[in-house]
C-alpha cells in the first residue's frame, strides 16, 4: 500500500468509528432526573425528567393545553401543542384527565418562552399522569 491508499484508509476508518461513537451515545442519552426547583436556565436545550403536581391548567381553542406543575418550592410551564395533544387523545388520555392537584411526570426539553422557563414533551410516553 502506498501512503495515498493508507491515508484513505485511515480516514474512512476513523469516519466510521466517529459515527460508531455517536450512535452508542445517542442510545445512552438519558433525561437529567431533577426537582422543579432544581431546573434553571443553565439547563435549556437539556433533557429534563421531573414531577410534580398540576397547579394551573389552562386550555387554548387551538387545541393546545398549558400546565403549570410545581414540587412545592417552586413551578414551571409545561406547553402539550395540539399535535401532542391529538396522539394523547389517540391513547385515551384527554384534558379532562389533566386535574389540578393531579400527580404528573414530565420528560422533555427544558426551553424559555417569554422570560419563563418550560418543559417541552415531545411524544406521548413523555407524559406520565399518576
Amino acid at each position: 500500500m502506498d501512503k495515498k491508499n493508507i491515508l484513505i484508509f485511515w480516514f474512512l476508518f476513523t469516519s466510521f468509528l466517529g459515527l460508531i461513537l455517536i450512535y452508542v451515545a445517542a442510545l445512552n442519552l438519558q433525561p437529567v432526573k431533577i426537582e422543579v426547583s432544581q431546573i434553571t436556565s443553565e439547563l435549556i436545550g437539556r433533557s429534563v425528567l421531573t414531577s410534580g403536581k398540576i397547579v394551573q391548567k389552562t386550555p387554548n381553542s387551538a387545541g393546545h393545553l398549558f400546565l403549570m406543575i410545581s414540587d412545592d418550592k417552586s413551578k414551571i410551564q409545561v406547553p402539550i401543542f395540539a399535535s401532542l395533544m391529538n396522539d394523547l387523545k389517540k391513547n385515551n388520555i384527554t384534558e379532562n384527565d389533566f386535574k389540578i392537584n393531579k400527580l404528573i411526570s414530565v420528560n422533555g426539553l427544558v426551553g424559555e418562552y417569554r422570560g419563563q422557563l418550560q418543559i417541552l414533551p415531545r411524544k406521548v410516553s413523555d407524559i406520565n399522569l399518576k
